[in-house]
Parts: C-alpha cells; structure tokens; sequence
C-alpha cells in the first residue's frame, strides 16, 4: 500500500513526452550483486578459514511490437559457494558446496492509459532450473545429496506504469502463479525506456530542499516478537522481542552538497537478558543536475558496538566498522521533501571479536538494482 502512495505522491511531476506505448517503444530492467564473507578462525579447538561468496545477475527487455502491446522477457542468473577447512580431527578437514540457479521467462501485455499513467495486464511462461553439489574428503562422511530442480510455470501480471521522464518510469506490478489471479508477489521498480522523441522529460526546478543552510531528518524503526512454547506438559512460552530505531539528520553545507550521519540503535531481550546495540554512520552526500528528479551520490562510514547483559556473557561481544559507496536517484517532492531510490551500493566491513576468541571476520558487498526501496525525508530551514 505504501508503494502505491508512493506512486501517487510522484503525480506532482509536470511534463512529460507521450508516445510511451507506441509500436517501437522499448524498455530496460535488472540488477546486479555480488557478496563475500570470510572467517578465520585460530582457536586451538577450531582452527581453519570459512567463505562465502554470492552473486546473481538479472536483465529484462520490453519492447511494443504494436501500440499498447508489449512482448518481453527475462534471465535470471544466480551462483553461490561456501568452502569450510578445519584441521579439528572430529570434523571435516574440506567440505564446500556450490550452488547455481538459473531462470528464463516470456510474457505479453496489454496497456490502457494516456499522458504519464499506464495500467496493464499480461500472462506469460517462467522456467527455472538450479543445481547443488557438495564435496568432501574421502574420510568426511556427508549424507546431503547433490540436488537439482527444474521447473516451468505459467504466471500472469497485473499493474501500472507512472513516468518520470521521457527515460525514466515507475513500474508497480503484482504477480500470480496461477491464472486465478492469487497474489503472490509485489514488486515496485524503475524502468529505462529505450526509445524517445525529443522532447525534453525532465522538470527544470526552483525546488529549494537542497539549499546551502537547509537540514534535513528522517529515520526509520523496527519491532518483531516472537514466541516458542515446547510441546511438553506445562510448558511455559518463551518470548523474544527486538526493537531497532535509526534517526538520521544533516544540513546542508553548501548547495547539493549534504553532510549527515545516522544514529542505530537497538535492543534484544527475553528472560535471560538482554543485547544492545549501537552505532553511528557518517556520509556526505552529492545531489547532481538542478531537475526536480536527479542523481545522487555519497560516500559514507559505519560502525556498530553490540554489549550484552545475558547471563554468562555480558561485556562488549562484537564491533562492526566499514566504509562504502552508493548511488540512486532523488525527487524534489513540493518544498519539503525528498524522495530516494538508492540503485547502487559497495561496501566493506570489517568485524571484531574480544581478543580471546581469536576469530576474525571481513565481508564485502555490490549491489545495483531497477527495484529498489525507496526513503523520505522531511526538509526544514
């Protein structure tokens, strides 16, 4: 419901080149990520190194053979292995296991709208086809067998378009395995259409958010419980809670040029106590061009202390620090606000451990996606 609020909230945007569903037409979509982690470990009941790597790519291609009618496709591709060497006589000394997915899919759709809405419906095909293997020594014993799967699906879609510009579009879609149209996926996310007349899309804007002296706060929060009860006699439910808020603020020190920082912060509790965790996340920020919908950047440092007070472990447990990179696109919305979609993100981190549990932790991560989440900021003088 808040995707589509969103949507609505962008109907502010004025001009907009037509002919977006005309025969020729075209569009682009997809995303890109890759993830490491690695642990070293040199207790002298555990010693050996742990990895793991992650990585998927996916592209999508639209294009109008005729006027509000669309034929499209997708590929999906994702590769994921973990490798575990230990010199602990009672575990295995190498076991790795590898695993690949890859995924295809066609559809057509129809649209009905003018000017900068569109709404569609379309149907198509899915198929879909992973592989896991798992290696070991000959003296590692392993009861998990290699697997594979492989499957096709009819799908239908149902949605909308808004466009930003004569590039740029907001696609909303839901999406139903079955033909009896029962939800079971919402994706929101951008679009790069592919052919344009030339006229200009974007908003000349007089916007004032991003002025030198103007601040700027927002935030974000979260709360999840969760209960157990064993299925014996008598039993009592054990309950877990965790709550996470991270307020964020800046100014901004120069036009287009935002310096801020955002403050985490969160507690996790159940009858044996509890954890807390903390941080503070530097970043300047550079928003690009004078449009009312325009590009950004920032760079941006992290770190994250967790202490707990739980019984037989209380004291500082972990500190996480790391510095990154992103990018994504923001609109001007009225005098007051910003909206973000961030597109595109690398970091690395770095995890430390009390001394004595001799272990050592890094990781790394890229991402660039079209569906994106989006942020909203309140802007005042």
């Amino acid at each position: 419901m808040k995707n589509y609020v969103l949507i609505a909230s962008l109907c502010l945007i004025s001009t907009l080149a037509v002919g977006q569903t005309e025969k020729g037409q075209g569009f682009w979509s997809g995303s890109l990520g890759f993830n490491n982690l690695s642990i070293k470990s040199n207790q002298n009941s555990l010693k050996g190194k742990t990895y793991i790597l992650n990585s998927n790519v996916s592209i999508s291609r639209g294009l109008f053979f005729k006027e509000n009618w669309q034929v499209g496709g997708d590929l999906r591709l994702s590769w994921a292995r973990g490798v575990a060497n230990s010199t602990v006589p009672a575990s295995p000394d190498y076991f790795a296991q590898n695993g690949f997915l890859a995924g295809m899919g066609g559809y057509i759709r129809r649209y009905w709208g003018k000017e900068k809405w569109r709404v569609f419906l379309g149907g198509g095909l899915s198929i879909d086809y992973s592989n896991t293997t798992i290696s070991f020594k000959e003296a590692t014993a392993s009861t998990d067998p290699d697997k594979n799967f492989f499957a096709v699906k009819p799908f239908t879609q149902v949605g909308a378009n808004y466009y930003l510009t004569d590039r740029i579009g907001l696609e909303a879609t839901a999406s139903s395995g079955s033909f009896s149209l029962v939800v079971n996926g919402f994706s929101l996310g951008l679009v790069v259409l592919t052919s344009v007349n030339k006229r200009s899309g974007f908003e000349k804007s007089d916007a004032p958010q991003t002025n030198k002296g103007k601040r700027i706060v927002g935030g974000s929060f979260e709360f999840d419980t969760q209960g157990s009860r064993p299925n014996t006699q008598n039993a009592l439910e054990e309950r877990s809670n965790t709550f996470i808020i991270s307020p964020s603020a800046g100014w901004f020190v120069k036009k287009n040029i935002l310096l801020g920082f955002s403050l985490p912060l969160g507690v996790s509790w159940n009858k044996n106590g509890a954890i807390y965790q903390y941080g503070f996340n530097p970043y300047l920020k550079k928003y690009i061009t004078e449009n009312r919908l325009r590009p950004f950047i920032d760079g941006n440092l992290t770190y994250k202390a967790i202490r707990s007070n739980s019984d037989g472990d209380k004291g500082v447990t972990q500190q996480d620090a790391g510095i990154g990179a992103r990018a994504g696109l923001a609109y001007m919305l009225g005098d007051r606000f910003i909206v973000e979609a961030l597109l595109g993100q690398i970091s690395f981190n770095r995890t430390f451990y009390p001394e004595n549990a001799k272990v050592k932790v890094w990781s790394g991560n890229f991402s660039a996606s079209l569906q994106p989440g989006f942020t909203i900021n309140y802007v005042f003088d």
